[in-house]
């Protein structure tokens, strides 16, 4: 895949962030002057000449947009080795920064009848975490205790203010060099990076059927996957290699039918990704419904069937894969 300008991969990720948004396009070009108009031009035309989108212009704007595969491939491989790049702090901070971006400004009127506290939450969350990120790392900074007053009192304006100071640190390298040269003798485990993507849990004899072709699928897209067909090697001890995998995999799609039940190894790989998504809360397992219904699943595992599972008969293979990659990429970014 060729390599696109930083410019046009900063338009691919906003159009993989507007995807839902059916009026973003109109709006961002019907506000540009003509030198940045030619310039975001330029940008899908580099984007469609590199068969990562599809587009249909009207009234001087593109009215619809189709992410490509190779699109959704392009995003994770940027994020991945962005992500490798970054220091602890960087990827801290770069997430508070990209937050901003879908948090609405708080505001103190609203019409009549409006829960203002609902209205300002995303706001409220995102300063607790600055405060946490302000108490780990910027005391010492020269605008610490700016922050430090504007998280205490959280005055009408505080919020702007707080992404202002937290955008100039973001370019303040000298700092962020110190930062990291004093995290550089510490273990932490922010510093420990999935191996795999996605692990694939699966009943052996769903592997022609449906497996075989869903790992294609995802490999096709760059996705890195423990799948033990392919991650085992020759004098592997196979049972710790598969608990490793479990425990070094960002997701797990498991795809359970009637195979599934009551095999020891794959109630044993769900048991892991049960304990390991309570652990961390964070969204771990995708189920696969293979040829069974949500009845069925609940009968045999009460607690997977209350997260949201895809039938395997509704989708094929590559739409499974491009929704696994809108997952990856969302997580990524964070």
């Amino acid at each position: 895949m060729e390599n696109i300008s930083n410019e046009a991969l900063h338009v691919l990720e906003e159009i993989f962030e507007n995807e839902n948004n059916p009026n973003y396009w109109r709006d961002r070009f019907y506000n540009l002057d003509p030198r940045n108009d030619m310039i975001l031009r330029g940008c899908f035309k580099e984007l469609e000449d590199s068969w990562l989108i599809k587009t249909k212009w009207a009234d001087n704007y593109p009215y619809l947009i189709q992410m490509l595969k190779d699109g959704y491939s392009y995003i994770i491989h940027s994020k991945e080795e962005s992500k490798k790049s970054m220091s602890q702090i960087e990827r801290e901070l770069n997430d508070l920064l990209d937050r901003t971006k879908i948090i609405k400004k708080p505001i103190n009127t609203v019409p009549i009848g409006t829960d203002i506290s609902e209205y300002n939450r995303p706001s409220d969350e995102w300063m607790n975490d600055v405060q946490i990120f302000h108490d780990r790392y910027l005391q010492d900074h020269p605008l610490g205790k700016r922050m430090k007053s504007l998280l205490f009192h959280r005055s009408t304006g505080a919020y702007t203010e707080l992404v202002s100071c937290l955008s100039s640190i973001s370019r303040d390298s000298s700092f962020i060099s110190k930062i990291n040269e004093e995290l550089s003798g510490e273990t932490s485990m922010l510093n420990k990076t999935n191996m795999y993507d996605v692990f694939l849990s699966h009943a052996n004899m769903d592997k022609a059927e449906i497996v075989d072709q869903l790992y294609a699928s995802l490999n096709k897209l760059g996705i890195s996957i423990f799948y033990d067909k392919t991650s085992l090697e020759w004098g592997d001890k196979w049972k710790d290699r598969i608990l490793e995998g479990t425990q070094k995999a960002e997701f797990a799609i498991i795809v359970i039918s009637e195979n599934f039940f009551d095999r020891e190894w794959t109630e044993k790989e769900l048991s892991e990704f049960l304990s390991k998504q309570n652990q961390n809360g964070q969204k771990l397992i995708l189920p696969i419904l293979h040829n069974i219904s949500n009845e069925d699943l609940r009968k045999k595992y009460p607690s997977v069937a209350d997260i949201q599972a895809i039938d395997s008969n509704k989708h094929s293979c590559d739409e499974i894969a491009l929704m696994f990659a809108r997952q990856l990429i969302k997580r990524l970014k964070g």
